[in-house]
């Protein structure tokens, strides 16, 4: 992977998951994350709940997703949260537990 030496991504997949590709580590990264209780400021760290593929084993489930969708459907018609009716106004999206998992709402 030349030209990627500082990669640095991470995306929010929904409720706590995450997906992320760090220099230093040749894989992609699929894990929950957690936010400590106390002392952290919002801080959220990885757990050890998720699964790392080599950047092979990424490529290869990237060539398989058609087949993937093929076996299970539901997966093929699957959308984020953000695009249901519920989320059409702001209060609603911000109450959301999958879009903010670590929020603490007081009802």
């Amino acid at each position: 992977m030349k030209g990627h030496e500082n990669a640095n991504y991470r995306e929010h997949l929904g409720d706590a998951h995450h997906i992320s590709v760090t220099s230093g580590y040749k894989c992609v990264d699929f894990r929950q994350w957690h936010q400590p209780y106390v002392g952290e400021n919002g801080t959220i760290k990885p757990t050890k709940k998720g699964v790392a593929l080599r950047l092979d084993e990424w490529s290869t489930l990237c060539t398989l997703t058609d087949v993937i969708n093929a076996v299970y459907p539901a997966l093929d018609s699957a959308q984020q949260c953000y695009y249901q009716d519920d989320h059409m106004n702001q209060e609603r999206g911000l109450q959301c537990k999958e879009c903010h998992p670590f929020l603490n709402f007081v009802q």
